[in-house]
């Protein structure tokens, strides 16, 4: 038999303020704010700064791994047999967007 996937990619874009709704909408913005950053330990700063960095770059990352699964063509990529094993290694773009927020 072969099951299809109905599930969207709106809900992963939602969460991570790609859509401009969500908990994560403008946090690069809120985390760079001078009131934030004035709280902070002057000898930390540049750590600071490079964990706010990857943090948006692994949001960036995100949001285009979860577009793209949105735009793929889902009768092609799926659809599949209960009993198929993903032998090739490769990842999804649901894992690579998982592993992008994460990171």
């Amino acid at each position: 038999s072969v099951v299809s996937c109905k599930r969207t990619n709106r809900i992963v874009r939602d969460y991570i303020g790609a859509t401009g709704k969500g908990p994560l909408v403008g946090v690069e913005k809120r985390m760079l704010k001078s009131k934030v950053v004035q709280m902070l330990d002057p000898d930390l700063l540049d750590d600071y700064f490079g964990a706010v960095e990857s943090f948006s770059q692994s949001i960036s990352k995100a949001s285009s791994l979860s577009y793209t699964a949105g735009v793929a063509d889902l009768d092609s990529v799926n659809n599949f047999s209960k009993d198929d094993i993903d032998i090739t290694g490769d990842k999804s773009n649901l894992d690579q967007t998982r592993n992008a927020i994460s990171e």
